[in-house]
């Protein structure tokens, strides 16, 4: 468990067909939401409380790679030196 950093009073309010509970910008910034307007997040209810989290959003490039073990692959596919030759510029190595 973390420490409570803020403690405040909200009211449920209706929006539309819903109740939704306005939250200031502070408290969103102390769990990393800095633009909140259509920022996803996480609800979940654990021991009678309602838990708001972000939600942590990957590239499509992180999930094309969940699958991957790169370990597996380093076994599979051993690194080699290749000998390019005598130098023939300013090569410094």
């Amino acid at each position: 468990m973390g420490w409570i950093i803020m403690l405040l009073s909200a009211k449920i309010v209706k929006l539309g067909n819903s109740q939704g509970i306005r939250l200031k910008k502070s408290i969103l910034k102390e769990i990393g939401i800095v633009n909140p307007i259509n920022t996803p997040v996480q609800i979940s209810v654990e021991d009678g409380k309602i838990l708001i989290s972000p939600t942590r959003q990957e590239s499509n490039l992180m999930r094309r790679f969940d699958q991957f073990d790169l370990t597996k692959y380093r076994q599979e596919n051993p690194t080699h030196e290749y000998d390019w030759g005598e130098a023939v510029g300013n090569e410094s190595f």
